[in-house]
């Protein structure tokens, strides 16, 4: 016969064993549902960036239809907003150093316009026009759109201006030497300041004369 302390050895690690499977199942799901990307603050990985990011930035619409395109739904901005707000300081880094290197100006478009307005120049001046202002379209960035979108959300503004200055941040500690994120310095400046404008001459108005 088996002794009892035996039986109870057995018994406890079996116990222990559903427990730690258990855990590890709860783990999981929670990864799957995700819900650990809101927690704050938490460390994400590359696979989180790159989800959320080809989720909440929209492509570039052509050149034909940039006036046609429906906006993206507001949750999007909201999304990246929460997203980014979750981030430590380090992760902050390389989220926006992924926008802005793999989310920004499509080089290989901009290559084939450039040599295209070059073999234009011995043509009429409105074909030579049209060829520079489809380059200046497709020099725009794609997250440029995004931040567009944010600054028209509630509290957008503030968090854009929050964001700049973590991009100055990154350029004057020289955490980063990518030329994307001084590029990106320029395009968040260009946003918040502009929304910043708006906002004082609205407040301005309605102040009493």
């Amino acid at each position: 016969m088996i002794s009892h302390p035996v039986i109870w050895a057995f018994r406890s690690s079996v116990r222990c064993w559903r427990q730690r499977a258990v855990l590890k199942a709860a783990l999981k799901a929670s990864d799957i549902s995700g819900c650990r990307w809101y927690s704050s603050p938490i460390r994400v990985g590359v696979t989180g960036m790159e989800e959320i990011l080809a989720r909440v930035v929209a492509p570039l619409p052509t050149y034909e239809t940039r006036d046609k395109s429906p906006p993206p739904p507001e949750s999007n901005s909201l999304d990246f907003m929460h997203f980014y707000k979750s981030l430590d300081k380090e992760d902050r880094l390389s989220f926006l150093t992924k926008l802005s290197q793999d989310f920004g100006v499509d080089h290989k478009s901009v290559s084939e316009l450039a040599v295209k307005l070059l073999d234009t120049q011995l043509r009429d001046l409105a074909t030579i026009l049209q060829v520079e202002d489809r380059l200046r379209y497709n020099l725009t960035p794609r997250y440029k759109q995004l931040l567009n979108h944010i600054s028209r959300v509630e509290g957008g503004v503030k968090f854009l201006v929050d964001l700049r200055a973590d991009v100055l941040e990154i350029i004057s500690s020289k955490a980063s030497e990518s030329p994307h994120i001084k590029v990106m310095h320029l395009f968040t400046f260009s946003t918040s300041a502009r929304m910043s404008h708006v906002v004082r001459v609205w407040a301005l108005a309605l102040l009493p004369e």
